[in-house]
């Protein structure tokens, strides 16, 4: 699962690709500090994700 550095603690913050483009809010599992993360402020990070994703489905013959 694709994850960012919490802004507050630098804990990881997990989150699913989809939810990006919902706009969802995520929570630290550590501090609390809560983000939103927006598809169009994210777009490269969301890219790479999503392109590591795809690799590993390709590595793994997933489909």
């Amino acid at each position: 699962m694709p994850s960012i550095p919490c802004p507050n603690c630098q804990s990881s913050i997990e989150f699913e690709l989809h939810d990006v483009l919902k706009e969802k809010e995520f929570t630290c599992p550590n501090c609390k500090t809560v983000i939103t993360m927006v598809y169009e402020d994210n777009k490269q990070a969301l890219d790479d994700a999503t392109k590591a994703l795809d690799k590993l489905k390709d590595e793994l013959d997933i489909d």
